[in-house]
């Protein structure tokens, strides 16, 4: 299946961005947390979660670092991700409207 062109810009196929989006609308509901990344992945993989799955999902979630969506950090050797900027998810380009 082909992928959009920010799909490929951002190294992701559509599962990865359907994750993504989810991840987004979960810290976006708790912007005052940080979560792990496996505290996140059970949220959005649930009991699907493999290895092959589980780094495809920290890939996602790196992703939304890169581009600014979250915060990444270690804290005692452990990823944490946390909300940090509107993105609207259908580009995964700044939200401007509500700057």
């Amino acid at each position: 299946m082909p992928l959009s062109k920010r799909q490929f810009e951002l190294g992701i196929d559509s599962e990865a961005e359907d994750w993504m989006r989810q991840a987004y609308q979960f810290l976006a509901g708790h912007p005052d947390l940080a979560y792990s990344s496996s505290e996140l992945e059970e949220a959005i993989l649930g009991t699907e979660a493999s290895s092959g799955r589980s780094g495809k999902l920290d890939h996602a979630l790196d992703v939304l670092a890169e581009i600014g969506a979250f915060d990444k950090a270690k804290v005692r050797g452990t990823d944490y991700y946390a909300f940090r900027e509107e993105f609207d998810t259908s580009t995964w380009e700044r939200d401007l409207s509500r700057v």
